[in-house]
């Protein structure tokens, strides 16, 4: 690994390694210190990893949904809800992904055994690669509580918003009858190796020839990816594969949740938002709302609040009045506002991936069909291998 790479790697995570040599270790697969004697594999750092993760994951679910109410713990989230977020965040799929991300695997140390099968494309591999870095970590600082902190949120960041949405678009696909979504990785063939983007990039075989493909439209240089809903498809934009999903999901989200709505309600009390939106949590139909308050004063040195209605996957609805009660009134207005009134954008179709004219031009008609049927039928699960 030269020094340029270790910098890469060392950005991504937020972490700079005083010793080197455990940097390295983690990225070390056992098939090569079988083959370099004088080199440890990374897979003690890989448990102490699996393990300090655990830990951080469960701090960082209790930071975000429990609370100290008279001296007892309250939960927005029951045992079984948070049992399922957990097993969303850390997942295979989960941890792996975030390693295709970061582009890390292309810098594994690997056996020729693990080179000819190609495993650092495996989810397996990857998600080991993950647990160890955070064991690397672990081991060059100390047991540092904070930087171990810091490298776990760094790392989880992204994944924690896309799965947990991902789990909430299944579950409500499934209730209102929709069928489990199809996930559809948008696909470009590169013009060459130098076109690669280091960070997202895929190796898919058709026909016997193997094309190197990236998510990014070479037309508006964004990286796109669909969801299907039945019949209604969602397409997400964004600067990398995960952005780009997490879009997706939203989009697919807000019209679950508008679905959901229009068939449980006739009408909605409007004048009580704050307990019409509270109903439609009971009812499981969208997320539980959280409402922040602040206090400043105005030009004349009178007290206004302000409130923010906040909903996951849909954002923050600010409101000011000098009334606390109906800040937060006001807010959670705009906020079943927006969640009952705007249309959620579909798209008619998926671009069909663009098949460079070079290779495109050597196959037979049949080839041409079966390829571009091909690419049509892709529909993978959580997040794009297949």
């Amino acid at each position: 690994m030269n020094p340029v790479d270790a910098d890469f790697i060392q950005s991504g995570i937020n972490y700079h390694f005083k010793n080197a040599s455990l940097l390295h270790q983690a990225f070390t697969r056992k098939s090569y210190s079988a083959e370099h004697p004088e080199a440890q594999d990374n897979e003690v750092l890989e448990f102490y990893g699996d393990e300090i993760l655990d830990f951080f994951v469960t701090k960082m679910m209790y930071e975000r949904f429990s609370k100290i109410v008279n001296a007892e713990l309250v939960s927005e989230k029951t045992e079984g809800e948070l049992t399922k977020l957990k097993s969303a965040i850390v997942s295979k799929d989960s941890l792996a992904r975030c390693m295709y991300n970061f582009g890390f695997s292309q810098f594994l140390y690997l056996g020729k055994s693990d080179e000819a099968n190609e495993v650092q494309k495996s989810k397996s591999v990857n998600e080991d690669l993950f647990e160890a870095i955070i064991g690397a970590v672990a081991a060059d600082s100390g047991w540092d509580y904070e930087k171990l902190e810091r490298v776990c949120k760094t790392m989880l960041q992204m994944e924690t918003i896309n799965n947990y949405l991902t789990v909430l678009v299944k579950e409500k696909s499934r209730a209102l009858g929709f069928g489990e979504p199809a996930y559809h990785p948008m696909y470009w063939q590169c013009t060459g190796d130098e076109t690669i983007p280091p960070e997202n990039f895929y190796n898919n075989g058709y026909l016997g020839i193997h094309m190197f493909c990236t998510s990014k439209n070479p037309k508006t240089k964004k990286h796109e990816y669909g969801i299907a809903v039945g019949e209604n498809k969602f397409k997400g934009t964004g600067d990398g594969t995960f952005q780009a999903k997490l879009d997706a999901d939203k989009q697919a989200y807000h019209f679950l949740c508008q679905e959901e709505i229009k068939r449980a309600f006739e009408n909605i009390d409007y004048e009580n938002s704050v307990s019409a939106l509270h109903e439609l949590f009971q009812k499981k139909i969208i997320m539980e709302v959280r409402y922040e308050f602040s206090e400043y004063h105005d030009e004349n040195g009178n007290p206004v609040w302000n409130c923010k209605a906040l909903l996951e996957g849909y954002g923050s609805f600010p409101a000011d009045n000098v009334s606390k009660k109906q800040a937060k009134q006001d807010a959670a207005f705009k906020l079943l506002h927006f969640i009952t009134d705007t249309e959620i954008e579909k798209s008619d179709k998926w671009d069909t991936p663009h098949i460079y004219s070079g290779m495109y031009s050597l196959l037979s008609d049949e080839e041409k069909a079966q390829l571009d049927k091909s690419f049509e039928s892709i529909k993978p699960q959580n997040g794009g291998e297949k």
